[in-house]
């Protein structure tokens, strides 16, 4: 998968998840800031990308609250780019 994929399917789950429309997500958009993404929320979206991406459980650090960090997290750790 490449970024623009990747990027794609986690706006998907975050949308999804959060019951937010998916035009309000781009690269710059911040979980917690723009969307209002609890300690919870950040946990179980943890989880989804983890089990849908197969990659480690992403941290809960405030730069891997940004969109493009997260998916980037995930290209690095797929080893795909």
């Amino acid at each position: 998968m490449n970024y623009e994929e990747i990027f794609s399917k986690a706006k998907e789950l975050i949308a999804d998840y959060l019951k937010v429309d998916e035009n309000e997500i781009t690269p710059e958009t911040n979980l917690v800031d723009d969307l209002c993404a609890d300690s919870i929320a950040l946990v179980e979206l943890g989880f989804r990308f983890s089990e849908t991406f197969s990659v480690p459980m992403i941290e809960a650090k405030p730069d891997l609250f940004i969109m493009d960090n997260v998916v980037k997290f995930i290209l690095d750790n797929t080893g795909e780019k």
